[in-house]
């Protein structure tokens, strides 16, 4: 007899985001490793289903109909042609990734009465930015728990855009974060504003791709090198000039080649190995095999310390970059243009592999602390 608890993690599981599923992957590992019988529920905003879907898309507005939009709407019809090949053979990558390694093979899809008669004994609403109205285009009740009032619901590491709330939300969250017994998130700034709104103790908790160690991503690697020979890999979670002469810099002094990959083709997107079709799987491997990540990316700088690499994240701002470096007393490693580069000097990963231990032991103890009351 299996006396497991069953858990029900409720995330954007879906996204085709290396981070979004990677997440996913960790969190659901990490639970069944901890004795619980995790899965992903199948359950897709709507809204972020339509921005991933398998045909690339333009939203039209009324505003286009004018003369003077034109131009711009041709613009975006040209790129949607441009790079569809690419992103139909990405996005078949990223469904096979989802199906098999989140879902377990189930690919039928949950309404929200689905969900709240699953046969989970609890829920967990998170990762992610579950509770940003813009990216759910309103307050999903899904993600504040808003079903099976009789089942334990808890959120861990979830976030909304800029850690804040406008005032126009604050009641919402005020009223239905009610029906979660505990609450974490991602950025201490969240979990100020949330104190105060219900009165409840709210934890900060680390992202759940850190949950796990490098070795426990070993069954997603492949075990040979994409590429042959030592190369710099640049990865761009959004484009970047900055990122991008940053890359080829780097790569001409080490005289290396440069890898770049990039989330969808454009027509400003040139030079050779350019990767636009790459799965989970691939965005690892290559960081593993890297001489040198370079990235704008949150999950790109995660994985590149986990991987033990050495690194640079090339940003101007972004919160939960500068978060992560500083907590891992790594700041050196941002840089904002190409005279921030110092290939000479070696990371010394030893505090930051004993800060990350302590954050990972913390988080964990929420995680059993409140799964099991």
């Amino acid at each position: 007899m299996n006396n497991k608890k069953k858990i029900g993690i409720l995330t954007f599981h879906n996204a085709h985001n290396y981070g979004a599923v990677l997440q996913a992957y960790a969190l659901k590992t990490k639970l069944n490793r901890m004795g619980y019988e995790a899965s992903v529920l199948n359950y897709r905003n709507k809204y972020i289903a339509k921005t991933y879907r398998k045909v690339l898309h333009i939203d039209f507005w009324k505003r286009d109909i004018l003369p003077s939009r034109w131009g711009k709407v041709l613009r975006e019809v040209r790129d949607v042609f441009y790079g569809l090949p690419e992103w139909q053979r990405q996005w078949k990558v990223f469904e096979d990734f989802i199906t098999d390694k989140l879902l377990d093979g189930n690919r039928k899809q949950l309404s929200l009465e689905d969900v709240a008669n699953s046969d989970c004994d609890m829920y967990i609403l998170g990762s992610d930015q579950i509770w940003s109205r813009e990216l759910a285009h309103g307050m999903d009740p899904v993600y504040f728990g808003q079903f099976a009032p009789e089942k334990k619901k808890i959120s861990y590491a979830a976030s909304v855009p800029n850690s804040s709330i406008p005032e126009n939300e604050k009641p919402y969250f005020k009223q239905y974060l009610q029906s979660l017994s505990h609450i974490s998130v991602r950025e201490e700034k969240l979990a100020e504003i949330l104190r105060e709104l219900t009165g409840q103790e709210v934890e900060t908790v680390i992202d759940p791709t850190l949950l796990l160690e490098k070795e426990d991503y070993e069954p997603l690697l492949y075990e040979k090198p994409l590429k042959e020979g030592n190369y710099v890999f640049a990865y761009f979670v959004v484009e970047s000039d900055a990122l991008k002469a940053c890359a080829k810099r780097a790569a001409e002094l080490l005289g290396y080649e440069l890898i770049e990959l990039h989330y969808k083709k454009t027509p400003k997107i040139q030079g050779e190995n350019i990767i636009l079709d790459a799965g989970p799987s691939e965005f690892l491997t290559y960081i593993r095999d890297a001489k040198l990540v370079m990235t704008n990316s949150f999950h790109g700088t995660v994985f590149s310390i986990l991987f033990g690499k050495k690194f640079y994240s090339v940003y101007g701002e972004n919160g939960r970059i500068e978060n992560l470096l500083g907590f891992m007393e790594l700041t050196d490693r941002h840089i904002k243009d190409a005279n921030g580069i110092s290939l000479e000097k070696e990371i010394d990963y030893s505090q930051a592999e004993i800060r990350l231990a302590a954050y990972r032991k913390k988080s964990l103890e929420f995680l059993d602390d409140s799964l099991s009351e």
